[in-house]
């Protein structure tokens, strides 16, 4: 998980009427990341565990008793849940960052973001009450015959598949990093105070560095 955004809280001072809430956008913008990648990874386990459990059913020659529920689908339906939402999120964050920083370069990242991960999944599991009723807005769609499957890593609803593997938690990562290296370019490498911090930091970094292999406390 990142720990990047709390190094950019006076990073925006060439645009003092945003600086804080530009600031503020970031630090949720990571939270959501950070949560995104726990259900990823959650997920990951849980799809493990289920498939260790079937091979080990498959292999019994009888199944002797009931077969004890885990309900592992609910999990899986839970965490790809809680994942769409912290994607939604992500997206809007994005934008309304580009926005208020008026940042082509942010924006750039944005939409970038969005080719990745489609969102419209995350309003169909919002409005669940609805679909179940066949509706959207109110208005009659008909009734939706895939309502959440799993196949493989991936999330199924009303015909269409939503990743939720290894690939997703790459693009992820890199789609974070890159915004984060545009704060930096843009905004952290024309602030002095910023550059004298990270300076500092580093010099202290190294110096502890060094006390530690010569052994002294």
């Amino acid at each position: 998980m990142y720990d990047l955004a709390s190094k950019y809280i006076i990073c925006f001072n060439n645009n003092p009427k945003v600086s804080g809430e530009a600031y503020l956008l970031l630090h949720l913008l990571e939270t959501y990341v950070n949560g995104a990648i726990i259900q990823l990874n959650r997920l990951k386990r849980t799809r493990e565990t289920i498939e260790c459990n079937l091979k080990e059913l498959l292999g019994k020659r009888r199944l002797v008793g009931r077969i004890k529920k885990d309900f592992s689908l609910t999990r899986l339906h839970c965490d790809y849940h809680f994942y769409f939402i912290c994607i939604g999120q992500i997206h809007r964050l994005l934008e309304t960052i580009g926005e208020i920083l008026d940042d082509q370069d942010i924006k750039n990242v944005s939409v970038k973001f969005n080719q990745k991960f489609p969102i419209e999944i995350r309003h169909d599991l919002e409005h669940i009450h609805e679909r179940a009723q066949g509706k959207r807005k109110k208005r009659y769609i008909g009734h939706i015959s895939d309502f959440g499957n799993f196949m493989g890593d991936r999330f199924t609803f009303a015909g269409k598949s939503y990743g939720g593997g290894a690939n997703n938690l790459a693009d992820l990562k890199l789609i974070y990093e890159e915004l984060i290296s545009v704060i930096n370019t843009n905004y952290a490498s024309k602030d002095p105070d910023f550059i004298w911090r990270e300076h500092s930091n580093k010099f202290i970094t190294k110096l502890k560095r060094d006390i530690k292999k010569k052994g002294i406390e």
